[in-house]
């Protein structure tokens, strides 16, 4: 079932937003489809809601509001109309056209003004993986179960969720220029943007399959440095290192939560994130924390990563006051 993500009206009154220049991956975001992993989709959304929501939040957006995400950088936009903007994880340059000989140099993590007719540019990511634009007021988009957002694999969202590629439209609701011209430009406050070259350290909550690994096997992992392997993806996030042996023999299938970190026969971890499968029998040490899941979603390959231990209250803690913050 299809439904719009606003109000039929604001689709009259919508300009276009034109892919000039993709880069290597451009999808649409927003919250996941949430409540239909029993019937085998995954939920999908932005592999880093940390600044997925930063972005809709400095537009004073709802914070289920769609925006882009976009991979290693590297793209270029063109807006029909007036509008503002706001673009927050991966340090990408940015510049918007100013004519054909000169651009603006413009700054991610704070709100953007953005004439009729300017092309943005968006370089190549020098720290973080995912940058996500968000836009005041919204894309306007058909939903599929409850959500807009692309997903290739199961081919849910638009363009019947492939990544979206040059000469590609969407829509966005137009303000006026009494609306935009007082609204003031908004900054993400300094101690809220991540430092993603740093060594990051994964919150472990055991599951009840932590005991079947040996207490050798337990130590091993957590007192070991890893880095983030080239395979990586917004399915899986598999790290290289020395492996542990002897693994725990693979049970029944049995339901993935989000974070979940699967031992496969090569002895070396898989953090499973927003578009993993469904099910799947690996044995599990347990899951890492929502927080740092996304953390790790803007780590480059080869990038050193390890766990802790924790415990669910505490994480639990974390978690709600992130979301109380946003919502």
């Amino acid at each position: 079932m299809k439904n719009f993500s606003v109000t039929e009206t604001a689709v009259t009154k919508a300009a276009s937003l034109t892919v000039l220049r993709s880069g290597p991956q451009m999808l649409v975001a927003d919250q996941g489809r949430i409540g239909f992993q029993h019937i085998g989709v995954s939920p999908g959304g932005p592999a880093d809601k940390h600044a997925f929501n930063w972005a809709n939040r400095l537009l004073a957006n709802p914070v289920n509001s769609p925006a882009l995400e976009i991979t290693y950088g590297g793209a270029k936009l063109h807006f029909e109309q007036a509008c503002q903007i706001a673009v927050c994880g991966a340090a990408v340059p940015l510049s918007v056209e100013i004519n054909q000989a000169n651009n603006k140099p413009i700054a991610t993590w704070q709100s953007i003004d953005v004439e009729a007719g300017q092309t943005l540019h968006i370089g190549a990511s020098r720290s973080g993986l995912r940058a996500y634009l968000a836009i005041q007021g919204g894309f306007v988009l058909e939903s599929e179960l409850n959500s807009v957002s692309s997903s290739p694999k199961q081919a849910l969202g638009p363009f019947n969720g492939r990544a979206l590629k040059q000469n590609d439209k969407l829509h966005y609701c137009i303000k006026s220029a009494k609306q935009l011209a007082s609204t003031p430009v908004q900054q993400t406050p300094y101690q809220f943007i991540p430092n993603y070259k740093e060594h990051l350290k994964l919150a472990l909550i055991p599951g009840y399959q932590f005991h079947a690994f040996s207490p050798q096997q337990r130590q091993q992992i957590l007192q070991q440095e890893y880095q983030l392997s080239e395979l990586s993806d917004r399915m899986g996030l598999r790290l290289k290192g020395t492996a542990i042996d002897n693994v725990p023999q693979a049970k029944e299938s049995e339901a993935i939560a989000l974070g979940a970190v699967q031992i496969p026969p090569n002895g070396l971890p898989i953090i499973l994130s927003v578009d993993r499968q469904t099910i799947g029998g690996y044995p599990k040490l347990g899951c890492v924390s929502r927080l740092d899941l996304f953390a790790l979603n803007q780590r480059h390959p080869k990038q050193s990563i390890s766990f802790y231990l924790s415990s669910a209250q505490e994480q639990r803690q974390r978690w709600l006051t992130f979301e109380n913050f946003f919502n």
